[in-house]
């Protein structure tokens, strides 16, 4: 465990070139807070993960645990914060140039101790940015309620990372399968929606957020939502807002690729955002090994242009600048233009 003292085992600028994918969406397994919703978690191990990512070309992965502090309240929400931001920026330390990791929050605790533990993984722990959920409590970001933590977080024009949960009331109505399979789909579309009818988004603009698995649902009901706003209004107390301006709050989102790959999902979500504003995420260790290179194919099949707007604080290159180019993420393809076509990669 680290001790309260400023990480100062980083690279220094410029001390490498990335030229493989960068993998936004990978968490750790831990006995620190709350775990995914499974009967059986998982392995993972630093050794495992560093050997998964040279077999499939992956320069870095950033890892995150968002709701893991979120069901402890007040002072042990704090500790439980600061244990696993502490265990996060050791992995870091160790590995500076193959991950980096967003910081996980109190959500429960007061919001003074919230914000003291955002400076100290942000300012001492050096860890690239905040991680949390769709929502705390069944109370969704975009609400008031995280006014506070919202405005430091443009202050700092820090990078955020948005993880689905399941909503407590969607439990009556699950079918009886497993929530990642549809609720976190319609988790994560609710956030987005209620970050732009709130006005939120705009007005904490200056935060870089990341959605998860393509944006959910929010690419196939962009034009429903856009259409019956103009009818049903935006909610109660809410101005109303005109296509346009909907259209351009889901644009201002990135969106992580973790199981969006398939040729619909991706037209869909290069209609709705710029391809700059498409990131790889894959998912670990969650998701099946073997759908790891199933993405990998299917997104290079379609010359998708992937951006990070992470930035590994100062121990090597901002990975930002990094993965501006597309030549820099996919060296071998060339500078050919998007299109679309069949994936050169069978997956079952």
């Amino acid at each position: 465990m680290l001790s309260a003292q400023r990480n100062e085992n980083v690279s220094s600028p410029f001390t490498r070139k990335m030229t493989g994918i960068i993998d936004v969406h990978s968490h750790i397994i831990t006995t620190l807070g709350s775990q995914a919703p499974m009967d059986k978690l998982p392995s993972w191990s630093v050794e495992e993960s560093l050997s998964r990512m040279d077999a499939n070309g992956i320069a870095a992965s950033v890892l995150s645990l968002p709701e893991s502090a979120n069901h402890a309240k007040g002072p042990e929400a704090c500790q439980l914060a600061r244990r696993i931001n502490e265990q996060l920026a050791d992995i870091v330390s160790k590995h500076p140039t193959r991950f980096g990791a967003m910081a996980t929050l109190p959500a429960l605790a007061g919001t003074d101790s919230l914000l003291e533990e955002m400076a100290y993984a942000l300012d001492i722990l050096k860890l690239d940015g905040i991680a949390t959920s769709t929502s705390i409590d069944d109370v969704y970001l975009g609400d008031a309620h995280y006014d506070s933590w919202f405005e430091e977080m443009n202050r700092r024009a820090v990078t955020l990372f948005v993880h689905p949960v399941p909503a407590r009331a969607s439990r009556s109505v699950d079918l009886g399968i497993d929530v990642s399979i549809l609720e976190f789909m319609f988790d994560t579309t609710r956030m987005l929606t209620n970050m732009i009818f709130s006005g939120a988004k705009k007005r904490f603009s200056k935060i870089t957020i990341i959605s998860t698995h393509g944006g959910g649902t929010i690419p196939y009901l962009m034009t429903r939502i856009e259409t019956l706003e103009k009818v049903f209004g935006p909610g109660k107390d809410r101005l109303h807002m005109s296509p346009a301006e909907i259209r351009e709050g889901l644009a201002s989102f990135y969106y992580d690729l973790t199981a969006a790959t398939s040729p619909g999902q991706l037209f869909a979500l290069q209609q709705m955002v710029p391809a700059s504003h498409l990131l790889m995420g894959f998912d670990h260790p969650f998701m099946p090994s073997w759908t790891t290179m199933c993405n990998v194919g299917r997104t290079s099949a379609t010359r998708m242009y992937l951006a990070l707007p992470i930035r590994m604080r100062d121990r090597c290159i901002p990975l930002s600048q990094l993965a501006c180019s597309w030549d820099q993420l996919y060296p071998t393809l060339g500078d050919e233009p998007m299109r679309f076509q069949a994936p050169r990669v069978r997956c079952s």
